[in-house]
């Protein structure tokens, strides 16, 4: 099956944290995404790198405020970019590395496609709601990554969903 994916740009206004959508092809409206799977890969940091919304809300909530009709997912926003070419782990213990997504369950297994597609074990964690979590996991991500704070464990490690095969 093939998974469509239409790309808009979304752009975040660091001060405000605002979301404002522009049609990426010269003619193209919001109305061009309904009916649509669309995967959000962002990540809304502020100047001090937290990632929070001054509604409380997902960068993909907002998204999806936006554009009533489409179905948008958040995914791929909770790993490190030289990790997105690796999918496999090599770079970390040589397993294969999970990606959690959230986004509507009606077509879930769409945005599963897409991470299955690129080689991670697609995790869904449920409605687009907590999209908000996967954006404190980035957040998390870069803060132990990058040593603010004090703690700094570089950028080889990934958060993993493991289950129990019983």
């Amino acid at each position: 099956m093939q998974a469509v994916v239409e790309v808009l740009t979304a752009l975040c206004d660091q001060h405000q944290h605002t979301l404002q959508v522009q049609p990426e092809a010269e003619g193209a409206t919001v109305q061009d995404a309904v009916g649509k799977v669309l995967v959000d890969v962002t990540n809304p940091f502020s100047s001090d790198l937290s990632v929070r919304w001054k509604e409380g809300t997902s960068a993909a909530e907002v998204l999806q405020q936006t554009l009533p009709g489409t179905y948008v997912y958040k995914a791929f926003n909770t790993i490190g970019v030289e990790h997105m070419a690796h999918p496999n782990g090599e770079l970390i213990a040589g397993k294969r590395l999970s990606m959690m997504f959230a986004g509507p369950a009606e077509y879930h297994g769409k945005c599963a496609e897409i991470v299955e597609a690129v080689g991670f074990i697609p995790e869904w964690v449920g409605p687009i709601r907590y999209a908000r979590n996967l954006e404190a996991v980035a957040e998390l991500y870069v803060h132990l990554g990058s040593g603010i704070g004090g703690v700094k464990w570089g950028r080889n490690f990934n958060f993993q969903v493991l289950r129990s095969t019983h």
